[in-house]
């Protein structure tokens, strides 16, 4: 959870009238990839972002939370402000393509008509656009530049006095379109599959930018030359009927790529399937073994095999089989499995059981925090022997501090300490391996000097500052890592990963920094984890990227990363939300989770899913599949010994089985095998009876789970009635 961007929107509020000096856009420096961090050029780009932060929401609620401004010099224009009753922008509709930077002029009026000059006014936005106020050199203007191909929803905001300073209030909201640059050609794919009669598969094509990127929106529509020897639907699956020679044609925006295919005849004589799985429960995976033999019992490998399901004794949507022969049963029962190609087919049946019964899951303990709303957590066996649960604080009720606790007593969390800092929300939390030191992180400073936080652990009961790095750093940290003596922090200002130097805890210094797309400014790095020579960021609409930090794979150190691959993906169509917000690295898995606020479905709260990526091949990952609690959203996760802890929010704590192989929906599988409703009671929480987990994390045969509106709880997951079965 981050206090300006992961709302969704970048609030690019125009600090001033037309008279006084607007505010400048957020921005990234034109940063190289592992440069030294703290040049002149990085300090400009993080003073805009503080700049900017002080007239952002310090909450992550939706988008009618307006931000409160801390601009002092608004009294004279606060007036013509409240005068207003529309506006109008021109041009209108606002649309642009990606790389061009027009100017947009606010037309404001009152409740004749007449025109207002010298009011205060904002935009909130976020999307495919940057957005500068200009308006110290161009009364109510701005500069939108296209940054991707998309759509977004602008609205304007009004600032109202109150007792606590200025209220922005929502008056209009208007569209814009981003479009993507022009295609240059059309891409065409050689068939997947042999070319023979009776086959059925999809071609593929690409319409490719004047950037040489694949187009956003512009999709390829095929067509044949001779459909009586192979006919094509317009999205591309391709029948080869009868033996000849065909030109099948991909078109998008006038321009066309072509393949000449030569059907010939179905060599397929015979098709078997093995299916060689016992004991198979609901969410195993079964790997179909086909045989496609041809004349002779010749066996051909490049002929097409399709695959289908259906239920002889279960729910009709109760299982699914994948396209490279893969079966998964999401409910008890029997189903039948059909393998066809070149026009034969066979079949098998595969019984399915239920997965292990759920566990009993209760509570042990409570760190009850009721004035102020928890963040992150981190537990750990001190120097001393004892066991300690770190928690930080976030905006609403202070979010200054780190609470320290003891909890040997796991039943019994007693609060020994805490660490204050100038700060409005402290939300991570680190120790290092051997518990000698700590780092927390600091975001929305009244003296606008953020960072990072080192604390000495010599007494972990009373941990005490030993240091402080704020030097390029000031626009806040939401998150780091510790990787030994190296230390990555996800800049909020730079959306860069820092990397700094902790040979010596007492004096951290900078030595470089890592960031996807240098020198462009709509990105978002919101997480770190690493282990075992990889590091995974997660990059917002940017999705997944894995680092070489060590393994070799691509050359890369812990000070010196090196880009290995990357993983984006889209959610909740059409409103696109990517908000890779988590990742997690376990067995050939990566396990990451989306935040989304503001969406359509978010009426409860926030909405967002676990997504399983398969990195075996660590250069290709791609997704196999993925948990989803209807009606909430995740946030942080934890994977230990074959079980999945995840802070579903407003879902509460879910565990989940992830032993074994993973494919398709975890959730409809039964894999859930505990939950827990973090909710507390009457002066006992922020908001009483509204669950909120933030992070979970194992330690010593408990989960501990920090909760936004109540503080520390600490839960036991009873073992299963027999092992998890890989």
């Amino acid at each position: 959870m981050r206090i300006l961007s992961v709302t969704l929107l970048a609030f690019v509020l125009a600090a001033c009238a037309s008279s006084t000096t607007g505010s400048a856009p957020a921005g990234t420096p034109g940063a190289g990839v592992s440069q030294p961090a703290g040049d002149a050029s990085d300090a400009a780009g993080e003073a805009s972002e503080a700049a900017r932060a002080d007239q952002a929401s310090d909450t992550e609620a939706d988008a009618d939370q307006q931000p409160q401004d801390q601009n002092p010099h608004i009294a004279g224009d606060m007036v013509a402000s409240a005068r207003v009753t529309d506006i109008e922008l021109s041009p209108s509709p606002i649309v642009l393509t990606r790389g061009d930077v027009i100017r947009v002029e606010g037309h404001l009026t009152d409740a004749d008509g007449n025109r207002v000059t010298g009011a205060r006014w904002g935009i909130g936005a976020g999307g495919p656009i940057d957005i500068e106020s200009i308006k110290d050199s161009i009364p109510d203007s701005y500069l939108f530049r296209g940054v991707s191909a998309g759509s977004t929803e602008i609205y304007i905001v009004l600032p109202k006095p109150t007792e606590e300073g200025v209220e922005w209030t929502r008056i209009a909201s208007f569209d814009v379109v981003v479009n993507d640059w022009p295609v240059a050609r059309v891409d065409v794919d050689p068939p997947a599959f042999g070319t023979y009669a009776g086959s059925v598969f999809g071609l593929e094509a690409r319409a490719i930018t004047t950037h040489e990127t694949e187009h956003a929106t512009a999709k390829a529509r095929w067509s044949s030359s001779n459909p009586e020897i192979v006919s094509v639907t317009p999205d591309g699956i391709a029948t080869f009927r009868t033996p000849g020679r065909a030109v099948l044609t991909a078109s998008a925006e006038g321009l066309d790529g072509s393949l000449t295919v030569d059907v010939k005849p179905n060599p397929v004589r015979s098709v078997g399937l093995d299916a060689s799985a016992s004991g198979v429960r609901t969410g195993d995976v079964v790997h179909l073994t086909p045989a496609i033999s041809g004349s002779g019992n010749r066996a051909l490998d490049d002929v097409n095999v399709s695959y289908s399901v259906s239920a002889i004794d279960g729910p009709t949507d109760g299982a699914d089989v994948f396209g490279d022969g893969t079966f998964v049963a999401n409910s008890p029962g029997a189903y039948r499995v059909m393998v066809t190609a070149g026009g034969q087919s066979a079949t098998v049946v595969i019984e399915a059981a239920p997965r292990a019964a759920r566990r009993v899951s209760q509570l042990v303990g409570r760190g009850a925090v009721s004035h102020v709303a928890t963040s992150d957590l981190w537990v750990f066996q001190g120097s001393d022997g004892r066991d300690y649960a770190y928690t930080g604080t976030h905006a609403q009720g202070g979010g200054e501090r780190m609470y320290a606790w003891d909890v040997t007593d796991a039943s019994s969390p007693v609060l020994t300490d805490s660490v204050v800092v100038d700060a409005r929300v402290v939300n991570d939390v680190k120790v290092n391996a051997d518990a000698s030191w700590a780092m927390i992180t600091r975001e929305g400073a009244s003296s606008r000097r953020n960072g990072i936080i080192v604390l000495d652990l010599a007494d972990p009961a009373h941990p005490t500052i030993i240091a402080e790095l704020t030097d390029s750093l000031t626009a806040g940290i939401h998150n780091v890592w510790i990787n030994g003596d190296v230390v990555y922090a996800v800049n909020d200002g730079t959306s860069a990963m820092h990397i700094i130097e902790m040979a010596d805890p007492t004096n951290p210094r900078h030595i470089g920094r890592w960031e996807v797309r240098p020198g462009e400014e709509n990105k978002s790095l919101h997480d770190v984890w690493a282990e075992d020579g990889f590091a995974y960021l997660s990059y917002w609409d940017d999705g997944l990227i894995v680092l070489d930090v060590g393994d070799g794979a691509k050359g890369g150190t812990a000070r010196e990363p090196k880009f290995v691959s990357q993983y984006q993906y889209r959610t909740y169509q059409p409103e696109e939300y990517g908000n890779t917000h988590t990742a997690y690295r376990y067995g050939d898995y990566v396990f990451t989770g989306d935040e989304i606020f503001g969406c359509g479905d978010c009426v409860n709260g926030p909405r967002g899913y676990i997504h399983v990526v398969d990195v075996s091949d660590i250069e290709n990952p791609k997704q196999v599949a993925r948990y989803e609690v209807p009606e909430a959203g995740a946030h942080n996760i934890w994977v230990e010994d074959g079980l999945l802890y995840i802070a579903y929010y407003q879902g509460g704590l879910r565990v989940v089985d992830v032993s074994g192989e993973l494919r398709g929906d975890l959730y409809k599988q039964g894999r859930e095998v505990a939950w827990f409703q973090s909710a507390g009671k009457e002066g006992e929480a922020v908001v009483p009876n509204a669950p909120l987990a933030w992070g979970p994390q194992p330690h010593k045969g408990n989960v501990f789970v920090s909760d936004m509106n109540s503080g520390l709880w600490v839960i036991q997951v009873e073992p299963p009635e027999r092992p998890l079965v890989p």
